[in-house]
C-alpha cells in the first residue's frame, strides 16, 4: 500500500473506510434486529407460558372456591338449619336439632380445612353457631355491619372479600383474613340468616405458590376489583399495594398482558378472569433476568461485530494493495502523460477491469499522439490555404478597381447607360467580396437585388415591371448575406426563359411582418414550376442536374443558422407564375422588433 502513488493510497484509505462503515452499519443493524427479535420471541414465549400457568392457577382456585361453595350450600339448604333459624321447631325438639346442626356443621367444616372460623346468624343477628379455632376473635358489631353491607344485593350468592379481623394469635392484634359470606336462603328463596366463613390466606397461597417465583408478584381481585389476596416478595410483607398501582386492574379483556415498570424493575403482567367473572388473577414476572440475558446477547453481538470490522479492515488492507496496484500504475502513467511525456504507456499484466482501463489508456495515448500529429499537419495546411486565399482575393479586388476605372471613363464619355451597368456590376462585386459569415440588413440586401435587376433590365429585359415594397421598420432587420439572390436569379434564368420582349414581365418583391416573423415574397408571372420539381423544392431535395442549386443552398443556410420553423415556401402554377416566400426571424442590432 505504501508503494502506491498518493492518489491511489488515498483511494485505498477511502475504500477501507467506506467498506468498514458499511460493515459497521450492517453489523449494527443485524445485531439490533437479532437482539430485538430474540427479545420479542423470548418475551412472547415467556408471556405465553406465564399466561397459561396463570390460567391454570385460576382454575385451581376456582376448584377450591367451588369446594367452599359446596360446603356452604350443604349448610344453607340443610332442613335442620333452616328449621332452627326460622324457629319452626317445637321447644322439646330444639335441643336435639341443635345438636344435629352442630354435628353437621362441624363435619362440613372438616371438608374445608382452610376455614378458620364459621359463624351462623339469624335475621335478628343472633348467633347460632360460632366455631372459632383461634385464628380470629368473635365478630363484633361493626365487623358484622361491614359484612351485611357486602351481602346487600347479592341475592344469596357466596361473596368473597378481605377484612382485617381482631386476632389474639397475631402480635399486632389483627390479621388479614378472607371472608366468604352469603345470605342464607331456603329452597323457597326465603332469607333466614347469614353464613360467614373465615379463611386464612393459605387458602390461595398454596395454589399461587405454584406459579410464583423468586421475582414474581401476584394479585387476586374480588368482584369489585378490590385486592383479595396479594403475594409479593418484599421485605415488608404487610405492605398493602395501592389500587392504582395494580396493573391491568380495570382492563375488560379476558386475557391481557403488559410490561410495566415497578419499584423492583420491569415486570411482565398477565391477567385471567374466572369463568364466573368474580375473580381476576393478575400475575407479574420480573424481567431483570431476561433483560440481563438480552444484554449479554447484545454484548456478544457488539464484540463479534467489532471483531468483524477489525478483520475486514485487515483483509481489505492486504487485498486492496494487490488489487489496486494496476490502478497505481495507471495513475502514474496519466501523470506522466499530463506532464507532456506523450510516450507514456502502462504495462498490462492482468485480465480484469483494471486491465481494460490500462489497455484503454494505452489506446487513448496512441490516439492523442495521432491527433496531435493531425492537428499539426492541419495547422500547416490551414496556413497554406490562408496564403492561397489571400492571394486569390487579390484578383477580385483588382477586377473591382478596373471596373471602377471603366465606369468613370464611360461616364466622362457620356455613355451613361453602359456606365450604369458597370456601376451596378461593381456594387455587386463589392457586396459579394464581404465575408459570407458577416450578416447584412434587409436594406443592403434589397440594394444588392436592385443592382442585379438593373443589369438584367439594361441588357435583357427592358420591358420588366419591377415593384419592391417593404415596411420601413423592417429595413434594419439582420439577414444573411446573398440569401435572397437565388430566388431573384431563378426568375430571370427559369421564369422568363421562354418569354419574348413583347410579353409582359412582372417581378414583385414584398417584405412585411407576419406575426413574429419576417416574410419576403418574391413573385413573378413566368412559366411556373412543374409539379414534380415543386415537390422536390418543398421537400428540399437536391436536383441531380444542378437546377435550382442556389435555392437548395439558401434553404440549407437558413436551416443551419436559424432552424425550424424558418425556411422557404413555394406556390406555383404552370404558365401562371411562382411565389417564393422567405420565412425569417425579425431581429436587428437593437434586438427583436
Amino acid at each position: 500500500m505504501f508503494n502506491l502513488p498518493f492518489q491511489t493510497r488515498s483511494l485505498v484509505v477511502k475504500l477501507i473506510l467506506s467498506l468498514s462503515l458499511i460493515v459497521i452499519l450492517t453489523s449494527s443493524i443485524t445485531g439490533i434486529i437479532v437482539y430485538r427479535s430474540n427479545q420479542k420471541m423470548f418475551r412472547e414465549e415467556i408471556r405465553s407460558q406465564f399466561l397459561q400457568n396463570n390460567k391454570q392457577a385460576l382454575q385451581r382456585i376456582n376448584q377450591n372456591i367451588r369446594e367452599v361453595e359446596r360446603v356452604s350450600q350443604s349448610i344453607v339448604f340443610h332442613p335442620t338449619v333452616v328449621s332452627i333459624l326460622t324457629n319452626s321447631l317445637k321447644n322439646e325438639d330444639k335441643v336435639e336439632q341443635l345438636q344435629l346442626m352442630y354435628e353437621m356443621v362441624s363435619q362440613a367444616k372438616l371438608d374445608a380445612p382452610h376455614v378458620r372460623a364459621m359463624f351462623i346468624y339469624n335475621l335478628r343477628g343472633e348467633s347460632y353457631y360460632n366455631a372459632n379455632f383461634g385464628a380470629v376473635s368473635m365478630l363484633d358489631q361493626p365487623t358484622r355491619s361491614l359484612i351485611n353491607q357486602e351481602l346487600a344485593g347479592t341475592n344469596g350468592a357466596l361473596t368473597w372479600f378481605r377484612l382485617k379481623l381482631p386476632s389474639t394469635a397475631d402480635p399486632s392484634g389483627y390479621r388479614n383474613m378472607i371472608i366468604a359470606a352469603r345470605q342464607m336462603k331456603s329452597t323457597f328463596q326465603q332469607t333466614y340468616g347469614t353464613l360467614v366463613l373465615v379463611l386464612d390466606e393459605g387458602f390461595f397461597s398454596e395454589v399461587i405458590d405454584d406459579i410464583g417465583q423468586d421475582d414474581s408478584i401476584v394479585y387476586l381481585l374480588d368482584r369489585k376489583d378490590r385486592l383479595l389476596f396479594s403475594e409479593q416478595n418484599q421485605d415488608d410483607t404487610e405492605a398493602e399495594p395501592k389500587p392504582e398501582a395494580i396493573p391491568l386492574q380495570h382492563d375488560v379483556d379476558e386475557q391481557v398482558s403488559v410490561v410495566q415498570a415497578t419499584d423492583q424493575g420491569n415486570y411482565l403482567f398477565v391477567k385471567n378472569i374466572s369463568d364466573s367473572g368474580i375473580f381476576k388473577l393478575i400475575s407479574g414476572l420480573g424481567l431483570d433476568a431476561l433483560d440481563k440475558r438480552n444484554a449479554d446477547i447484545l454484548k456478544t453481538i457488539a464484540i463479534s461485530g467489532l471483531f468483524s470490522i477489525l478483520l475486514t479492515s485487515l483483509l481489505l488492507t492486504l487485498t486492496s494493495t494487490r488489487l489496486l496496484r494496476p490502478l497505481g500504475n495507471l495513475v502514474s502513467g496519466m501523470r506522466r502523460l499530463r506532464s507532456g511525456h506523450m510516450n507514456a504507456r502502462v504495462e498490462v499484466r492482468s485480465k480484469d477491469e483494471l486491465a481494460f482501463l490500462g489497455e484503454s489508456f494505452n489506446d487513448m495515448a496512441d490516439h492523442i499522439q495521432k491527433l496531435i500529429d493531425e492537428v499539426l499537419l492541419k495547422q500547416l495546411r490551414e496556413k497554406e490555404a490562408e496564403l492561397r486565399a489571400i492571394q486569390a482575393q487579390l484578383n477580385p479586388h483588382f477586377l473591382y478597381n478596373i471596373l471602377n476605372e471603366i465606369y468613370w471613363k464611360l461616364y466622362l464619355q457620356n455613355v451613361k447607360d453602359t456606365a450604369g451597368i458597370i456601376q451596378s456590376l461593381s456594387k455587386i462585386l463589392q457586396y459579394s467580396l464581404k465575408p459570407i459569415e458577416q450578416t447584412s440588413t434587409l436594406r443592403e440586401e434589397l440594394e444588392q437585388l436592385r443592382s442585379y435587376i438593373k443589369i438584367q433590365m439594361e441588357l435583357f429585359h427592358p420591358e420588366l415591371e419591377l415593384d419592391i415594397q417593404t415596411d420601413e421598420h423592417l429595413l434594419s432587420t439582420e439577414i444573411q448575406r446573398l440569401v435572397l439572390q437565388p430566388a431573384v436569379e431563378n426568375v430571370f434564368v427559369h421564369a422568363f426563359a421562354n418569354k419574348t420582349k413583347a410579353d409582359k414581365k412582372l417581378l414583385r418583391i414584398h417584405a412585411y411582418q407576419e406575426q413574429a416573423h419576417l416574410r419576403v415574397d418574391i413573385t413573378d408571372n413566368g412559366r411556373g414550376i412543374e409539379p414534380e420539381m415543386l415537390r422536390k423544392l418543398a421537400a428540399s431535395e437536391r436536383d441531380v442536374h444542378g437546377n435550382h442549386l442556389g435555392i437548395h443552398n439558401a434553404v440549407r443556410r437558413i436551416l443551419l443558422v436559424y432552424g425550424a420553423p424558418y425556411g422557404l415556401q413555394f406556390v406555383s402554377e404552370v404558365d401562371s407564375g411562382t411565389t417564393v416566400s422567405y420565412i425569417l426571424p425579425i431581429s436587428s442590432k437593437g434586438g427583436f422588433v
